[in-house]
């Protein structure tokens, strides 16, 4: 979305993933399936709390993802809604010193702003990303009893200390 031209206003934006896209997010988040991605965005000029002109874009992203849960390794599907809150800063608005200024404002997200366009389907996808519970567990699914120390058990077999060929051949010096 070009925002040189922006209305004072600002701009609603609907994003609705296409099924190939969708396909290409499975293959990018390692996800089983993912149907009715989509965002409700609004874009419009705006100030940070420090009193810097920015591009402010908010909203919301939802999707119905399906995934593999990590204790079961069954299919389960679930409702991912994130919120986004992102302004972009354009360098014409940074003085030297105000690089600092971005720095230490943890209450907002700032991004630069290096062309006047916003890629707002692959803002949406990130923040998606994001939403996504990175182990995800089939609702109901328990650890077993043991199940913790058996993988343990298993991952030190597993891992082969380097030095342990070293320790062996100098035993045999």
């Amino acid at each position: 979305m070009d925002v040189s031209d922006l209305p004072s206003l600002g701009h609603n934006v609907p994003v609705q993933a296409t099924a190939a896209e969708c396909a290409a997010l499975c293959r990018r988040f390692g996800l089983e399936a993912l149907q009715d991605f989509s965002a409700r965005l609004r874009v419009e000029r705006a100030r940070t709390r420090g009193g810097v002109r920015a591009i402010r874009v908010h909203g919301a992203v939802s999707a119905e993802v399906r995934q593999i849960c990590v204790l079961t390794l069954e299919s389960f599907t679930v409702q991912v809604a994130d919120e986004l809150d992102i302004y972009f800063v354009p360098p014409t608005e940074l003085e030297d010193g105000e690089s600092d200024l971005i720095d230490n404002l943890n209450e907002e997200i700032l991004e630069p702003l290096a062309e006047p366009e916003i890629d707002v389907g692959e803002l949406a996808a990130q923040h998606l990303a994001l939403a996504l519970d990175p182990h995800p567990r089939r609702p109901g699914a328990a650890a077993q009893p043991g199940m913790a120390a058996a993988n343990e058990a298993n991952a030190a077999e597993e891992t082969e200390n380097p030095f342990a060929i070293l320790g062996q051949l100098k035993h045999k010096m």
